[in-house]
C-alpha cells in the first residue's frame, strides 16, 4: 500500500477501501469460471445460442420481455465478445490457464476485481516479478492506484472530485459513498 500510494499519488485508505467492498479483501475473489461466463454472454450474438438460453431461463428470470432480452441480448454479446478476447490476451500473455480463473458473475476477476479489458491499460506489476497477477495483492492494489491516477486521482483531491473517479471505478453512488465513508473511518 505504501508503495502504490507514493508511486501513483493514491490514498492508501481508497485503494483498501475498494479492495475491501470488492473482495473482503482478497478472501473471496468470485466462483465463476470467467471464461464460461464471457464466453456464455459472447455466443449470444447468434440466434441459435440465444434462443437457447431464452428456453431455458427459468420462469423467475423471465423479468423482462422477449423484445427486452434481445436488446439485452445484443448489448451484452459484443461486450462480452470484447471482455473475451481482453481476458484471453491476458492469460495468453501471463501464461495463466483461462479455465482456472474465477471470478464474478458479472466477469470481474482478481483482488481489484478488475474487467479482464481494464487489465492492459491499467493493471501493475506492484511486486516487481514480471508479470501481473490481480490474484496477487501488490499487483491488485497498484492496479487500482493506477487506474485511480488515470481517472484523476491527485493528493488532496476534494470529496467531489474523489467522487467523479471513483465512479469510473463502478457506476453506482451507493458504492462510491461507501467507499469514500470507509476510506474516511481508515483515516480517522
Amino acid at each position: 500500500l505504501a508503495f502504490a500510494e507514493k508511486t501513483f499519488e493514491v490514498d492508501k485508505e481508497v485503494i483498501t477501501a475498494i479492495i475491501l467492498v470488492e473482495t473482503k479483501l482478497g478472501t473471496y475473489t468470485g466462483n465463476r469460471s470467467l471464461i464460461n461466463t464471457l464466453a456464455t454472454l459472447s455466443a449470444m450474438s447468434d440466434e441459435k445460442p440465444r434462443q437457447i438460453i431464452w428456453d431455458n431461463l427459468p420462469d423467475d428470470d423471465r423479468r423482462m420481455s422477449r423484445k427486452e432480452f434481445e436488446k439485452k441480448a445484443d448489448r451484452k454479446s459484443s461486450w462480452a465478445y470484447r471482455e473475451l478476447k481482453a481476458f484471453l490476451t491476458y492469460t495468453e500473455k501471463e501464461g495463466m490457464d483461462p479455465t482456472a480463473i474465477k471470478g464474478s458473475y458479472a466477469g470481474a476477476m482478481g483482488i481489484s476485481q478488475f474487467m479482464p479489458s481494464n487489465i492492459a491499460p491499467y493493471g501493475r506489476d506492484g511486486n516487481k516479478d514480471g508479470r501481473v497477477n490481480l490474484f496477487v495483492h501488490a499487483d491488485a492494489i497498484s492496479s487500482v492506484a493506477s487506474y485511480l491516477k488515470h481517472y484523476g486521482w491527485k493528493p488532496g483531491v476534494s470529496r467531489e472530485k474523489a467522487f467523479k473517479v471513483v465512479y469510473h471505478y463502478n457506476h453506482s453512488k451507493y458504492y462510491v459513498n461507501t467507499i469514500l465513508d470507509i476510506a474516511d473511518k481508515l483515516k480517522g
